[in-house]
């Protein structure tokens, strides 16, 4: 029995000693194999398990919108009671900007938020035909300046003609009158020749020759009346010559206004093809596009009434609806404060500026308006806000002016468990807070304790959102 059992152990001590015949090859394709494995898995996790449960995860979780709760500047922290009403804020000076003429839009050169200077060519229309006709009265207007420089040329030659043809007439008239002189001298010395020879004093010959002297002279008397009636026609004819070109001078004058007035015409058309902005302010809105037919007379055609509209952001003011039995509160140049819905806890002092004369009957509702007296960048043209007026008997509480302000919209307030509340967001994990809260401004509720200002909370929290619950943000 004893060699039995001795022989078993040694068997066992052999067969532990065996060696291993296995080769290192073989070993490496086995760890290979493994590696190669882990990396299909890995593979596989990645790009077919992991999204799948991505997206399962997203399915999910909650999804809520976040908001951050705004702090109040301390220094405009006040309890306002008062007469308070709704509004908007307004400009004055606002402008619905078209073309003085139908036409086809060309040119565009603003786009909401533009500055305009006074002037400033905002759009253009179609204008080629326009400057065409612009051209050609131009082209008139030098024709008729031409014509006016011939006629008054032609006045002044007639002019030149008259004096010359007069020089002419005086001429002759003085040859004349020396002709007549001559006449008579020549008439006594015939008168004395034959008086002579009638006495014998004198020969026969003495009297022919004084015969002819005068008849000479009398001839000579006769050309030179002749010359003075020439000259007369030739006063006559430049003094007719001047009558019509002062009649042609006049027609081209009348010519030239008439083309001064048309090229004045055509410039006007040419401009209502520019659509100019009337004073200095910002674009708040494009009506039309390039291509687009706009028409100053459109009444719901296919034509555009307006190109843009713009206000002169420099008069803003408030706008707002005051019940009728609240308008002992209100009085021009009485003092407001004015919270803004895209600011609500800040605030805006205002002074009444001009009440309506006129009531809305059906709102039971007279408009006020009311000016900033410190205006900023942010205030916008339709901007909802509400306008507390102090009127008599209207208090500014400053005995907390020194705490912030906390404000949260209402949406994000909620009940749980009987606790009022909010839902404070961690990393992608939400937990209920408990608030006290109170009145705050429109949309808004104040917090008095709980928070501390700066907090995410979700803005509207389902029904179903507990506290520790995984979200994600939008």
């Amino acid at each position: 029995m004893p060699s039995s059992s001795s022989n078993s152990e040694s068997k066992s001590d052999i067969s532990a000693l065996k060696i291993d015949r296995t080769g290192p090859s073989e070993k490496k394709g086995v760890l290979s194999g493994r590696v190669l494995a882990l990396v299909g898995v890995l593979v596989v996790f990645q790009f077919v398990l992991r999204p799948g449960i991505s997206k399962l995860m997203e399915l999910t979780t909650p999804s809520v919108e976040v908001a951050v709760v705004a702090v109040r500047n301390p220094s405009t922290r006040a309890s306002l009671t008062g007469i308070a009403s709704n509004g908007y804020v307004v400009a004055r000076t606002r402008a619905a900007l078209s073309a003085d003429a139908p036409g086809r839009l060309v040119e565009m050169n603003v786009v909401e938020g533009s500055y305009v200077r006074e002037g400033d060519v905002v759009a253009r229309l179609y204008y080629a035909e326009h400057e065409a006709a612009l051209s050609r009265a131009e082209a008139g207007l030098e024709l008729s300046l031409a014509t006016l420089a011939r006629s008054e040329a032609s006045l002044s030659m007639s002019e030149t003609a008259v004096t010359r043809a007069d020089s002419e007439l005086r001429a002759a008239q003085a040859g004349r009158e020396a002709a007549i002189a001559t006449e008579r001298l020549a008439t006594s010395e015939l008168e004395r020749a034959k008086s002579l020879v009638e006495q014998g004093v004198e020969r026969v010959q003495v009297r022919d020759r004084a015969e002819q002297e005068f008849a000479a002279t009398t001839a000579e008397r006769d050309r030179s009346e002749a010359l003075v009636q020439s000259a007369i026609a030739l006063v006559e004819e430049a003094l007719g010559s001047v009558s019509s070109a002062e009649a042609a001078v006049r027609e081209a004058a009348a010519r030239k206004k008439v083309s001064e007035a048309e090229v004045e015409a055509a410039m006007a058309t040419l401009q209502k093809t520019y659509v100019r902005a009337p004073f200095d302010g910002v674009v708040i809105q494009k009506e039309a596009e390039v291509g687009e037919v706009v028409s100053p007379n459109s009444q719901g055609g296919r034509a555009r009434g307006s190109v843009v509209t713009m206000v002169d952001l420099s008069t803003l003011e408030v706008q707002a609806e005051v019940p009728e039995t609240s308008m002992s509160a209100v009085s021009v140049g009485g003092i407001a404060q004015v919270f803004l819905d895209a600011w609500p806890t800040e605030t805006y002092e205002v002074r009444v500026d001009r009440i309506w004369p006129v009531a809305d009957r059906q709102k039971a509702t007279i408009e006020v308006r009311a000016a900033f007296l410190a205006p900023d960048d942010r205030l916008r043209p339709e901007m909802g806000l509400r306008i507390v007026f102090m009127g008599e008997g209207s208090e500014v509480d400053e005995e907390s002016s020194g705490a912030p302000l906390i404000t949260v919209p209402e949406s994000a307030v909620v009940e749980r468990d009987g606790s009022q509340g909010v839902f404070l967001i961690t990393e992608d994990r939400v937990s209920f807070r408990e608030i006290q809260s109170g009145e705050g401004p429109p949309g808004s509720l104040s917090v008095q304790e709980g928070l501390d200002g700066g907090e995410k909370i979700v803005l509207k929290p389902q029904e179903d959102l507990s506290d520790g619950d995984d979200v994600r943000t939008l």
